[in-house]
């Protein structure tokens, strides 16, 4: 099946080149046989890469080991979620999906505006082929998936998928940060077809706007995964430890962030033409470079991309990009000259674009750090590193301003605020912030803080600034709901939930937006509560306790239990309070079969919207007399996942499709004929291979157990003193 995969990509990468040359006469002459012909090369090359995807599962699924990727991602004990996650849990498989992608929703972009935006389409399409003939060609020549061993050199068995990746977290956390980078492309599309074409007004806003929500959901979706996963599977106790492959990915969702807000005052205003076009530009470029610098070994990163072979690669596709976008800008700066100018720097406007600074402010400090040290030992062979404490001095300061910018930005007058502004929006959250933040800290301090170790004066400070944000930021978004509901319920006979609907459906990006502030809120919560955090590494014997805060831990034990799969050592502590009995938890370590020097934490972690208590098991003897422990007190730390929850609502509610655009999704005159030939082609293709996987699939339950491996073997397991990712973040 290898030589299907690879006709596959090499057809995408022919036809989407094909795309580019016949996107641009169609775009120069207006020609719609070339238009026509474009979106064919569109969905064609779309389509190739659906066929190279789905030969790339099958092969997992059916263990072909004859497939150097398979060999190296799977191994026959691996359950099929997991081999599923192995398509992407690789470089060569990731980027296959990240340029899958690409094509999807481009072709998605295609179909759905067939009918409008007639002027950019084809440089739209255009664009966008570039971009995917771009990582086609890295694909075909720098990392094929379909590369296969000579017939007697196919292992029997696989090396299997990184133990670390065998969760359920890290088989979505990657496909949705690819997600989100390759969804980027449709929005950049359109900036640069608005460039190319010279038709510099709002329309290239109103079609990207629709887009850019896209990207930053999954990119969003994606972290908070990750965090989640590295939170939970580690050991280490954070969600966040600024590697740089997280910083990679968090570099192009703050700067998309800030685009969203300056895109709403092009829209309204007219302003910020310039600024928005070079942003986008910068966030699509920052996709790039983030993939450039984790997979080209110019920093060191925990994560093993970064000693691909494939830099080189990425660094002509970034300079090529940047050398064509800016070059495109430069040239239609003065036409890209503002209708409307800054009224007043106490207007919604002022603070918008302040809040564009921060985040890009953000974006500069978390760019240099992860840079900087590469760059200070190439000018002077020093070795430095930039770890959390660094970037926290920078980041806290950074995030409170765009907090507060939030909360103002909600409530201020557009075009000039004045003293009748402040008086109706203003002055009930600043009281909520004055009232309830002393009121909630001492509440807290008196019910458990007391009973915790006493934080540093200088993270205490920010803490509280940060929880007296969150009244502010929190008064402002009820407030706005209150009087929507209220004036609803004037004006129609709705009850309180049915207004709060309608609401939200008739202005969606509007109060969409607000729960997503929302969810910024909560998440403040969380990090306020990070400078309560206590921690504490401790070996006990069995029968041993430890004081932690008002938490007493008794470690009882240890146990094993083996499956096909792996072997779980699980101890047991007895976790007490005051003297009572609260509960027993089960830290462990996991040894997969397949790799046997690479044991996993099993963290077990009981959280409620007060704390988590939070314990990792680092190491035991091999009798399980004596064990040692990593454990963590984390106040509020379960906020910042309820956050993450209301932050993707919030984007759900905003990207509700209108009447309109699900009209727009019905094919016109002919469309249904053509969508079931379409549709019965697709099926025709795809097919064999699935009735292959299905034939294949009868005999994955007749796997041999392994051998199991006994507690003395498993010693000097590795410290969880450090996050330790794997590749595909």
């Amino acid at each position: 099946m290898s030589w299907l995969g690879s006709l596959a990509i090499y057809l995408a990468l022919y036809v989407a080149i094909v795309g580019v040359t016949m996107g641009i006469i169609a775009a120069r002459t207006g020609s719609r046989r070339f238009l026509h012909a474009t979106r064919f090369a569109t969905y064609t090359t779309f389509g190739a890469l659906s066929v190279a995807s789905m030969v790339l599962i099958h092969a997992l699924l059916t263990h072909d080991f004859s497939i150097k990727y398979v060999a190296a991602f799977s191994d026959q004990s691996m359950p099929t979620f997991y081999l599923l996650g192995a398509f992407w849990g690789g470089q060569a498989g990731s980027l296959l999906f990240w340029v899958w992608k690409v094509t999807l929703f481009t072709a998605i972009c295609v179909y759905t505006n067939r009918k409008s935006y007639q002027d950019f389409m084809p440089w739209v399409m255009a664009v966008s082929m570039a971009v995917a003939a771009g990582l086609l060609i890295i694909l075909v020549f720098g990392s094929n998936p379909f590369e296969g061993y000579h017939l007697i050199d196919d292992p029997t068995q696989g090396k299997g998928l990184n133990p670390l990746l065998q969760t359920p977290k890290m088989v979505l956390h990657p496909p949705a940060l690819l997600t989100g980078m390759a969804s980027m492309t449709v929005p950049f599309a359109f900036a640069i077809a608005a460039l190319l074409s010279g038709n510099l007004s709002n329309a290239w806003v109103e079609a990207a706007r629709k887009w850019i929500l896209w990207p930053w959901l999954f990119l969003s979706i994606g972290n908070i995964l990750g965090g989640m996963w590295a939170y939970e599977e580690l050991g280490w106790g954070g969600y966040w430890a600024w590697d740089p492959v997280e910083n990679a990915a968090l570099l192009p969702w703050l700067t998309s962030t800030a685009l969203i807000h300056s895109l709403l005052i092009q829209e309204r205003r007219g302003m910020l033409k310039r600024w928005n076009v070079g942003l986008m530009i910068g966030t699509f470029l920052l996709t790039i470079f983030g993939t450039y610098i984790t997979r080209s070994g110019l920093i060191e990163s925990v994560h093993s991309f970064a000693q691909s072979d494939i830099g080189p690669y990425f660094l002509n596709l970034l300079l090529t990009v940047t050398v064509f976008s800016v070059a495109l800008f430069v040239y239609r700066w003065k036409a890209l000259k503002s209708e409307q100018r800054l009224d007043s720097p106490v207007s919604r406007e002022a603070a918008f674009i302040f809040n564009n600074w921060m985040f890009l402010s953000m974006t500069a400090v978390v760019l240099f750090g992860t840079l900087w040290p590469r760059i200070k030992e190439g000018l002077t062979g020093q070795d430095i590193a930039m770890g959390p404490q660094w970037f926290n001095r920078w980041m806290i300061p950074l995030g409170l301003l765009m907090m507060l910018m939030m909360g103002i930005g909600t409530i201020i007058a557009w075009r000039r605020a004045n003293w009748k502004n402040f008086q109706r929006n203003f002055i009930i959250p600043i009281a909520a912030a004055l009232i309830l933040t002393p009121l909630s800290v001492g509440l807290y301090w008196v019910v458990r803080g007391q009973g915790l170790v006493s934080p540093d004066s200088l993270d205490a400070t920010y803490a509280i600034i940060a929880i007296a944000l969150c009244f502010f930021v929190g008064a402002t978004i009820v407030q706005e709901f209150s009087r929507g509901i209220s004036a609803r319920r004037r004006m129609h006979d709705e009850s309180f939930g049915e207004s709060l609907y309608r609401l939200c459906m008739k202005q969606k990006r509007r109060y969409g937006g607000y729960i997503v502030h929302l969810g910024v809120v909560f998440a403040f919560v969380a990090f306020a509560g990070n400078a309560m955090k206590i921690e504490k590494d401790v070996s006990l014997a069995q029968g041993e306790s430890v004081q932690i805060g008002d938490f007493t831990f008794t470690y009882q034990g240890l146990s094993d239990q083996h499956n096909r799969e792996r072997v779980l050592y699980s101890s047991a502590v007895q976790v007490a309070r005051d003297g009572r009995a609260l509960y027993e938890m089960h830290p462990g370590k996991s040894v997969f079969h397949s790799s046997p020097n690479m044991p996993v934490s099993e963290i077990d972690i009981r959280s409620t919207p007060l704390e988590d208590v939070y314990v990792a098991l680092v190491n035991f003897d091999p009798d399980g007399r004596q064990a040692a422990f990593k454990i963590f007190v984390s106040p509020f730390t379960w906020w910042f996942w309820f956050g993450g929850i209301i932050l993707v609502l919030g984007t759900l509610i905003c990207l509700w499709p209108t009447r309109e655009s699900l009209e727009s999704l019905r094919p016109g005159a002919g469309g249904i004929g053509r969508a079931a030939i379409f549709g019965g082609v697709v099926m025709i293709v795809f097919s064999p291979m699935l009735i292959w996987t299905v034939e294949s699939h009868t005999s994955w339950g007749d796997v041999r157990r392994l051998e199991q491996a006994p507690v003395a073997e498993l010693v000097d397991t590795p410290s969880a003193e450090s996050p330790v990712q794997p590749e595909p973040s």
